[in-house]
């Protein structure tokens, strides 16, 4: 993915951010972002990060390191792997790559909201393969039989839902017949 802005470099900073309930995504290179930042465009709450999880650090540094000798450690968690490869989340956005079919598992969500960003829509809409056409046009027409027959239930049209349970009835049987050669 590139950088919204010079539209040169990797994008490898992702930043969101929700102001009065609009919401607005960033997708930035290392560069970008850090003139974004000097300029006070883009904040930067990294520093604020360890104040937040614990207020009292300094004073933990103070008490423990003078009785103890030994100053707190905070603990920071370990990022999510995926356990065939050992692929990190950070490891698929530096490199643009997923390292395993294991990895659209484990980071279902975090590609998700990438594929998200950058085509639109996680549904495919592309062209289909000719092998794989009749088949899904098949499916696909017997997904609407269902529904207008389940359309002629509600509306109590008896004779019509009759008719397209014959209809389904016969796409169905026609398509194990053609399974079973």
């Amino acid at each position: 993915m590139l950088c919204e802005k010079c539209k040169k470099r990797t994008a490898t900073v992702f930043y969101n951010e929700n102001i009065n309930g609009k919401t607005r995504a960033y997708s930035l290179c290392g560069e970008c972002a850090a003139k974004l930042r000097e300029k006070g465009d883009l904040q930067d709450i990294t520093s604020m990060i360890g104040t937040f999880a614990d207020p009292f650090s300094e004073l933990h540094d103070n008490l423990f390191g003078g009785f103890f000798g030994l100053p707190t450690q905070m603990s920071v968690p370990a990022e999510k792997k995926c356990g065939t490869c050992g692929c990190s989340y950070s490891d698929i956005a530096r490199d643009g790559r997923v390292g395993c079919a294991e990895c659209y598992t484990v980071f279902s969500n975090e590609l998700s909201r990438m594929i998200q960003s950058v085509h639109g829509t996680t549904t495919h809409t592309g062209k289909i393969p000719a092998r794989h056409r009749a088949q899904q046009e098949r499916a696909r027409k017997l997904e609407n039989l269902k529904k207008s027959m389940k359309d002629a239930i509600t509306n109590e049209d008896f004779e019509r839902a009759a008719a397209l349970r014959d209809e389904i009835r016969q796409m169905e049987s026609e398509g194990t017949k053609k399974e079973e050669e």
